[in-house]
């Protein structure tokens, strides 16, 4: 019977919130609480999404049946979707149990917690965080470790793990992806030390692409002046050895040092732009069309009317198109994440 009502109730035929009655808001609100206790999983996951939609002025007790369900449960499913529900609310009141599921035994429930954490922006997560940081194996590549990496440094006072994580960086038995989530760190938290360890690994030819690519990235945020000299060496090496470095490799460095110069700032990269706009490669000649849109400079409105006119790729024309409306002052939103995060290798990390 519960099933059957919740199905009326809770899925009403097109019907808006705005549109109830209070008599039909007090009769969902009690559907929705008996569900949560009482239904079977589906069931309880689908009043957790009912929730979210739910009229938050009339929430309050439903909020309390959250925090109660979310200390008390069991299931594994349940528990990480309570966790999300309760970041997707906003419910920082929650903190304490969603602090101690860092230490769950499940791994899936673990990173829930830690995700909430980070949605929630609880400054009281960041101590328990690099507890829990500091206990990880990084000398395996884990996907949880990156999530607790990337989470530490949108904490509020995430900063506070950046001494141990240099030492770890610095660690060349450690596996390349997680010194490379780390260099992404030290650019979130802005943590200028890093500089000359960054430098080390971004122009050393024997460490892994990627991870020169993401040292690459955070000298530009960081903006590394010192490291620039090393970045013009890079560009002019790149340009000596053409064909005869691996593609993929070539490609990924090119971009990721243009993309270092033009965070930081500097006025001389406008000539390396111009060059690798007529680079081979049209994802080269892509990336350094973007950046010439976010460097606003009217002198490269020839260059982008010819590239939106005549360049053989159809996604560098639509890029040029869209760097010389930013350059006119149009802003529009990009429809190209989608097709960056495709292909993270090439596009520019968060």
């Amino acid at each position: 019977m519960v099933s059957l009502v919740f199905t009326f109730i809770i899925f009403p035929l097109k019907s808006k919130e705005k549109e109830y009655t209070p008599e039909q808001i007090s009769k969902k609100k009690e559907v929705l609480s008996k569900v949560i206790r009482y239904g079977t999983s589906q069931e309880r996951k689908q009043a957790l999404g009912e929730l979210t939609k739910f009229p938050k002025e009339y929430s309050s007790e439903l909020y309390v049946l959250l925090a109660d369900q979310l200390k008390s449960e069991k299931d594994l499913g349940m528990k990480i979707s309570l966790l999300k529900t309760v970041g997707d609310l906003g419910l920082k009141e929650n903190k304490d149990a969603i602090i101690g599921f860092f230490e769950d035994t499940n791994e899936d429930v673990a990173k829930q917690a830690v995700t909430t954490a980070k949605k929630l922006k609880l400054p009281e997560a960041t101590d328990p965080l690099f507890e829990k940081i500091k206990k990880e194996d990084f000398t395996k590549n884990s996907n949880a470790l990156s999530l607790y990496i990337n989470t530490i440094g949108e904490l509020p006072n995430g900063v506070v793990a950046a001494g141990f994580l240099e030492t770890k960086f610095r660690e060349k038995f450690n596996h390349s992806d997680m010194r490379g989530q780390i260099a992404l760190y030290f650019g979130t938290v802005q943590y200028k030390e890093s500089e000359h360890a960054l430098i080390d690994i971004a122009f050393d030819e024997i460490q892994p692409t990627m991870l020169r690519c993401y040292a690459m990235n955070t000298l530009g945020k960081l903006k590394a002046e010192s490291s620039k000299p090393k970045f013009y060496e890079l560009l002019d090496s790149l340009k000596k050895t053409s064909g005869k470095l691996d593609a993929k490799k070539a490609q990924s460095l090119k971009i990721y040092a243009i993309g270092a110069l033009v965070t930081m700032g500097d006025k001389d990269v406008f000539q390396e732009l111009n060059e690798f706009a007529r680079d081979d490669d049209s994802m080269v000649r892509l990336r350094a069309i973007e950046f010439m849109g976010n460097l606003k400079d009217p002198k490269a409105l020839e260059l982008l009317e010819y590239k939106r006119d005549r360049d053989p790729s159809p996604k560098v024309q639509k890029a040029a198109k869209k760097a010389i409306e930013k350059i006119n002052g149009i802003e529009n939103t990009s429809e190209d994440e989608k097709e960056n995060s495709e292909n993270p290798s090439e596009a520019k990390p968060e």
